[in-house]
C-alpha cells in the first residue's frame, strides 16, 4: 500500500506551484498551443472548441482546487508547515487508467481506418461525466462519511464507482457519436476493451489506496495492511474497519434489528474471550461512552487503543486488553488486485475476440454480459461494501440490472445486419 507517492512542492522560487502560480501559467500555455496546433491543421470549428471544456475545467481545478489539498505538518511551536502537494498512488494510476484506456481505443480505431482523433474527442465527452458519476454514486452510498464540502470533490485518494462512471460516461458517449453521425455499435466495439484495461489500472490505485478491500482470508494470497500510513496518522482502511468491529481484541460487533451494537463473535483464546465477553452481549457504555446504537460502538472501538472496557445490558464490565498491539491487519482477501487480474483477462478477451466479431455491438454486449458475472464472485469476498435490502450488496444489485440490460442489449445487436459499419484498414494501408 502507497496511498501518497511524494509531494509537489508548495512553492518554488517565491512563487506558489498550483493557484495562481506555476502550474496554472504552464497548463495556459499547454492548452494555447494545443488550441493553435488544432486550427493551423483544421481551422476554428466544432471538433476545435469541444477542446475548451476540458482545459477550462482542469485550469478551474489547479486555480481553485488544489491549493486546498495541500498537506500540512504540525511544527514545533504549533505552526502548520506545508508539506505540498500530495501526489496519491490512486490519482496517478487513475491518469495512466484514462491514457491506456484511451491509447488503446485510438489504436484499433486507426486500425479500422477511423481518426484517432475521433476518439480524443469521445474521451472528452465521457471521461469526465464518468468521474462526475463514480463520485456521486459514491458520496451518495457513503454520505455519512464526508465532513467537508472539499472532502466532496478529492476524488485523488479514492472515493470512485466503476458502475457510478459507466452510468454517467456511456450516455455523452452515445450522444456524442449520434451528433457526429459514427455508427454507435461499431464505435461502443472498438472502445469497449480500453474501458476494461481503465478499470483493470484503477483497482491497482484501489490497491496503492487500500480501498475496496476484502475480507478475512486464511488462503496464501492473503495481504496484510498497515496501520498509520506515512505521511498520516490514519489507519489504512482494512485496519481501520477491524479495529472498529473489534477483531483486534478477538470479537466481532455487529447491530440487532434495534441497531444496538452486539457481540456476534468472539474468537477462541483471543483476549476477549479472555476477558469474559460472550456472543450476545449488548453493548451499553465503551470507555465509559454511553452506546445507544451500533455507528457510536464503531466510533468508540476506533478510538480505543491496547485496553477498552466494555458494559454489557447486564450491567458488567469486562476489561479487553491487548498487550502486543498490531501494526498491520488481519489477513485479508486482496480483492482490488482480483479485480485488477479479471479486468485484465477480459480486456485481453475482448481484443482477441474483436475481429471475429459478427455483427457491430457483439464486443460491447460481451462486455456487458462477462463483467457484471466476474463483479458478483468478486463483491462476494469483499467487506467493505454493505448489504443494501437483502443478501447483495449495491454493486451486485446494479449487475444483476446490467445483466437484463445486456440481454436486451444482444437481442438488439442480434436483429442487426451482418457485417461492419467501419471500414477495415487493408495490411498495405
Amino acid at each position: 500500500m502507497r496511498s501518497t507517492l511524494f509531494y509537489i512542492p508548495y512553492e518554488w522560487n517565491g512563487l506558489p506551484v498550483v493557484g495562481l502560480g506555476w502550474l496554472l501559467l504552464g497548463w495556459i500555455l499547454l492548452s494555447a498551443v494545443i488550441i493553435g496546433l488544432l486550427i493551423r491543421k483544421q481551422g476554428w470549428n466544432q471538433e476545435t472548441a469541444s477542446y475548451l471544456p476540458f482545459l477550462g475545467v482542469v485550469a478551474v481545478v489547479i486555480a481553485v482546487l488544489l491549493p486546498n489539498m495541500v498537506d500540512f505538518a504540525d511544527g514545533a511551536d504549533g505552526e502548520k508547515i506545508p508539506l505540498g502537494i500530495p501526489v496519491r498512488g490512486f490519482g496517478v494510476m487513475m491518469m495512466l487508467a484514462m491514457l491506456a484506456g484511451v491509447g488503446l481505443a485510438m489504436y484499433r480505431a486507426w486500425q479500422m481506418g477511423i481518426d484517432p482523433e475521433v476518439i480524443t474527442s469521445l474521451a472528452m465527452w465521457m471521461i469526465f461525466p464518468g468521474i462526475i458519476g463514480a463520485r456521486l454514486f459514491f458520496i451518495i452510498e457513503y454520505w455519512g462519511e464526508f465532513k467537508t464540502l472539499l472532502s466532496l470533490f478529492d476524488v485523488t485518494k479514492g472515493g470512485l464507482v466503476v458502475y457510478g462512471s459507466v452510468i454517467g460516461g456511456v450516455p455523452f458517449g452515445v450522444f456524442y457519436l449520434v451528433r457526429r453521425g459514427l455508427p454507435v455499435l461499431a464505435m461502443l466495439d472498438i472502445i469497449a476493451p480500453g474501458m476494461v484495461v481503465g478499470a483493470a489500472l484503477g483497482r491497482i490505485g484501489c490497491f496503492l489506496n487500500g480501498c475496496c478491500y476484502g475480507g478475512e482470508c486464511d488462503w496464501p494470497v492473503a495481504m496484510t495492511f498497515p496501520a498509520g500510513v506515512y505521511p498520516y496518522s490514519k489507519d489504512s482502511p482494512p485496519y481501520q474497519q477491524q479495529h472498529e468491529l473489534g477483531l483486534l481484541y478477538g470479537m466481532k460487533i455487529g447491530k440487532t434489528k434495534g441497531r444496538e451494537a452486539v457481540v456476534e463473535e468472539v474468537r477462541a483464546g483471543k483476549e476477549a474471550e479472555k476477558a469474559g465477553v460472550k456472543p450476545g452481549d449488548i453493548l451499553t457504555f465503551i470507555n465509559g461512552k454511553q452506546i445507544e446504537k451500533f455507528d457510536d460502538a464503531l466510533l468508540a472501538l476506533g478510538l480505543s487503543g491496547r485496553s477498552v472496557e466494555l458494559t454489557t445490558s447486564t450491567g458488567e464490565v469486562r476489561r479487553v486488553t491487548r498487550d502486543d498491539w498490531p501494526g498491520r491487519s488481519l489477513p485479508i482477501h486482496p480483492t482490488q488486485l482480483y479485480s485488477a487480474i479479471d479486468a485484465s483477462l477480459l480486456a485481453l478477451v475482448l481484443w482477441l475476440l474483436y475481429p471475429f466479431r459478427r455483427k457491430d455491438g457483439e464486443i460491447f454486449a460481451l462486455l456487458l454480459s462477462i463483467y457484471p458475472i466476474t463483479r458478483i464472485l468478486l463483491e462476494s469476498v469483499r467487506s467493505d461494501e454493505p448489504v443494501q435490502g437483502v443478501l447483495f450488496t449495491i454493486s451486485q444489485w446494479i449487475s444483476l440490472a446490467i445483466l437484463l440490460l445486456a440481454a436486451g442489449f444482444w437481442y438488439y445487436v442480434e436483429k442487426q445486419p451482418r457485417g461492419s459499419a467501419l471500414p477495415r484498414m487493408t495490411k498495405s494501408e
